[in-house]
C-alpha cells in the first residue's frame, strides 16, 4: 500500500511513488519569511530521519518543498460486529 503525501506549502496532493517519478521543479517558489522558518525545522527533521535510517519523503513535484504525510482522523462511524 503507497503512503498518501501532501506538501508542506502548496495544495498539491498525491502517492509517495508519484512524487519520486514526478519531474522535478527547477526552482523552489517563493514563500513568505515564516514559513522558511517552518521549511527550516522540515529540513532538519529530514536529517534527523536519514541519519537514523528512516524512510524520508521525496519533495514535492509541483513546488519542490518538504512533504509530510497527513493527519488522518479515527473514522466516526461505528464498524460492523
Amino acid at each position: 500500500m503507497d503512503r498518501t503525501i501532501r506538501c508542506t506549502v502548496c495544495t498539491w496532493r498525491g502517492n509517495a511513488s508519484e512524487a519520486e517519478v514526478a519531474p522535478r521543479s527547477q526552482r523552489r517558489s517563493e514563500i513568505p519569511p515564516g514559513m522558511v522558518e517552518v521549511q527550516a525545522a522540515y529540513a532538519e527533521i529530514q536529517q534527523v530521519k536519514a541519519m537514523l535510517g528512516a524512510h524520508t519523503n521525496p519533495p514535492c513535484p509541483a513546488c519542490g518543498h518538504h512533504t509530510t504525510t497527513p493527519f488522518r482522523r479515527p473514522s466516526n462511524r461505528p464498524t460492523a460486529t
